[in-house]
């Protein structure tokens, strides 16, 4: 999610963008992958601390969440197109 290194078992991680010790939580909407290392960069920082450091790290996190934001809309569009033609 930060910067853009493929994940595989070995290196993934769960990272809290609002840090559980900053008063994040561990919902979903929280959690987002991370290489080991961007993980233990992070740390604790919140994610405007870790964006400033890390200027390339905010542009990633910025493109990897538009195009999960669009396939989640595409997602909901089908969605109620299903359920709209089931229903006629």
């Amino acid at each position: 999610m930060y910067c853009g290194t493929g994940l595989g078992l070995d290196n993934a991680t769960l990272d809290h963008v609002m840090p559980v010790s900053r008063g994040g939580t561990h919902l979903p909407g929280n959690l987002v992958s991370a290489c080991q290392p961007c993980n233990q960069r992070k740390g604790a920082l919140l994610p405007a601390e870790f964006f400033t450091r890390y200027p390339f790290a905010g542009q990633n996190f910025m493109r990897f969440a538009r195009a999960v934001h669009r396939q989640l809309k595409r997602g909901a569009r089908r969605a109620v197109s299903l359920a709209c033609a089931q229903a006629a």
